[in-house]
């Protein structure tokens, strides 16, 4: 190919495969887990004695809203009204009763963040530059893999340590995948490197704005807990579970290069391959496709300085709130970068319209699973027995040894994150309780916030009711029971990390 001839956006969709599609197999497996998950709700909401926190009388005779331990009542809200359980409208509509409720501003931006994902990203399909980005950066690290390993490992957990980053991340899994490919590696290999290393960093929380920003405004003023303080122990737990990911990683990596058939998705992903010409030694720079791939990579930068520069603005207190903004300025960049591209690349006008819509129905059997998803909220909380959830918890909790109620609080915060995937909206609803618990029994408010930051980040890795973890799954040849199998023991190993760390602070950094 001479090196100033241009591709064409056809025969870039004729000759391989596209990088993005998602498995109709994988599409139908999540939803009969995620509807799997809303029965047990339903259930939970017609057997389980409904209650509330915070039917509190003061000394003038009203009620008040007080999220405290000691403070649940069975049978009424905060009013003293008696509650009732949820009509069978309320269930058979709450996926999309969750659009109209307060707080569903979130929820609306993930769910076009979706769709404009799937348009532009179906759209540089047609033009090859997304294919032609994988072999780009494969042919200037075919010698230097490992390092391209580390490199973009650390890159996803620094975004999601920082700027909370994991949706936003949808649209790079398969491309990580193909670049694997390309390495020699399996698609396994290109989920850890993104989903498990953004969920690493997404847990570890150095100044993680949705979990522990959140978390530490919600901080009674008796702690007096300085926003981001304690961050000493959060870039430990980011240093420590960096190094064992990437150590797990690279010892799977060239496990699998000595012998490929130990990978549990080896058949598929020879399938999978099999669609595209990985030899790097064809592989020639094309001007067209480098103006393309540079418009694009020059917007998601932007995507990455603005969100820095957000979670900077927010920490110092120069403009409160402007952590908030990043998914709405995310859906933008994202939508001008791929549409820019896709210009320059040749496609244009109608057809450019046409792949666009293409796109917005490729992922909208995705947005149907994350409403679904949100059902299981709506329906434990509405139905009145997700207070009564807590407070079972808050029983068991009593007279234990303060590390084993860390313990019990981790599991707790485990359980309700697979009833609600929302970190900020977890955050709202538990921890007032858990900083009352903590205070009650002498705990460091830090220990709450760290406890909930490992609880609310690691589980994403593995919960069946993250929506987001199951699309991303659906790109690639991965289903969910294998992704458990394989990530099951990293899983494990985190798990084990953290609870020392939780013993760490519990036992002598906040003794």
């Amino acid at each position: 190919m001479a090196e100033n001839e241009t591709l064409s956006p056809q025969p870039a969709q004729q000759s391989e495969g596209k990088t993005i599609s998602i498995s109709k197999r994988a599409i139908v497996m999540a939803l009969a887990v995620t509807f799997s998950i809303v029965i047990i709700a339903v259930v939970l909401s017609q057997v389980l004695p409904m209650g509330r926190y915070g039917y509190v009388m003061g000394e003038d005779g009203q009620y008040t809203d007080s999220l405290q331990a000691g403070s649940f009542v069975e049978g009424y809200d905060y009013e003293g009204n008696e509650l009732h359980r949820l009509s069978w409208w309320q269930y058979l509509l709450s996926p999309v009763l969750i659009l109209i409720e307060d707080g569903a501003a979130t929820l609306w931006g993930i769910l076009v963040l979706l769709l404009v994902i799937g348009a532009v990203f179906t759209a540089l399909d047609e033009t090859g530059v997304m294919l032609y980005a994988v072999k780009y950066i494969a042919s200037k690290f075919r010698r230097r893999k490992y390092a391209l390993l580390f490199v973009l490992s650390l890159f996803f957990m620094v975004m999601g340590s920082s700027a909370g980053m994991f949706e936003e991340f949808i649209p790079m899994i398969p491309v990580v995948v193909l670049l694997c490919y390309a390495m020699g590696w399996d698609a396994l290999t290109g989920l850890a490197i993104s989903v498990l290393s953004s969920c690493c960093g997404f847990a570890a929380g150095v100044v993680n704005p949705f979990t522990v920003g959140i978390c530490q405004s919600l901080a009674p003023e008796s702690m007096n807990m300085v926003m981001y303080s304690g961050i000493g122990m959060r870039l430990l737990t980011f240093v420590l579970v960096y190094l064992a990911l990437d150590g797990i990683i690279f010892a799977y990596v060239r496990r699998i290069e000595k012998d490929p058939t130990r990978s549990l998705v080896y058949e598929a992903d020879k399938q999978r391959r099999g669609q595209f010409n990985f030899n790097l030694d064809e592989f020639r720079e094309n001007p067209s496709q480098n103006k393309s791939l540079v418009w694009f990579a020059a917007w998601l930068g932007f995507i990455v300085l603005f969100a820095l520069v957000a979670i900077a603005l927010s920490i110092s207190g120069a403009v409160p709130g402007i952590a908030n903004s990043i998914m709405y300025v995310t859906i933008a960049a994202y939508a001008i970068a791929g549409i820019g591209a896709c210009i320059l690349s040749g496609l244009k006008g109608k057809a450019l319209l046409k792949s666009l819509g293409k796109g917005t129905l490729t992922l909208l059997p995705a947005t149907a699973m994350i409403l679904i998803a949100g059902a299981v909220r709506y329906i434990l909380e509405e139905g009145n027995v997700m207070h009564t959830i807590l407070h079972y918890a808050e029983t068991a909790i009593g007279g234990q040894p303060k590390f084993v109620i860390v313990l019990i609080l981790y599991a707790v915060i485990i359980f309700f994150n697979g009833l609600i995937p929302s970190g900020s909206g977890k955050a709202f609803l538990l921890m007032p309780m858990v900083f009352a618990l903590c205070s009650m029994f002498g705990i460091d408010g830090q220990i709450a916030v760290l406890t909930f930051a490992y609880a609310d980040g690691f589980s994403n890795m593995i919960l069946p009711t993250n929506a987001g973890l199951l699309l991303m799954l659906g790109m690639t040849t991965v289903d969910y029971p294998k992704w458990v199998r394989w990530s099951g023991k990293i899983q494990l190993v985190i798990l084990a990390i953290t609870i020392g760390l939780l013993a760490l602070a519990t036992l002598v950094v906040y003794a």
